[in-house]
């Protein structure tokens, strides 16, 4: 069975991808005027995309800045909560 902090911190993540993808479009078809707050936004799917050249399509591309963004989203969430509750205790 999974912990609440662990289902939460999957939930969070969920919405992190939501707002990448809509950061992204945003960012994409908005050209002249950028989303404020979309490099904080999207800080994990940069720095997974960091390691890749420019040369890569944009599909791949695209599934590497979603992963990105799930996993540091959770990784930021879970251990997040964890140290709340430790420090609470």
């Amino acid at each position: 069975m999974l912990s609440f902090e662990l289902k939460s911190s999957l939930l969070w993540a969920l919405l992190g991808v939501v707002i990448g993808i809509i950061a992204f479009g945003y960012n994409y078809t908005f050209v002249p005027a950028s989303m404020p707050g979309y490099e904080l936004l999207t800080v994990p799917a940069r720095f997974a995309l960091s390691f890749f050249s420019e040369e890569t399509a944009f599909w791949p591309k695209m599934m590497i800045f979603l992963s990105g963004q799930y996993l540091g989203y959770f990784l930021v969430i879970f251990i997040g909560r964890k140290l709340l509750i430790l420090a609470k205790s």
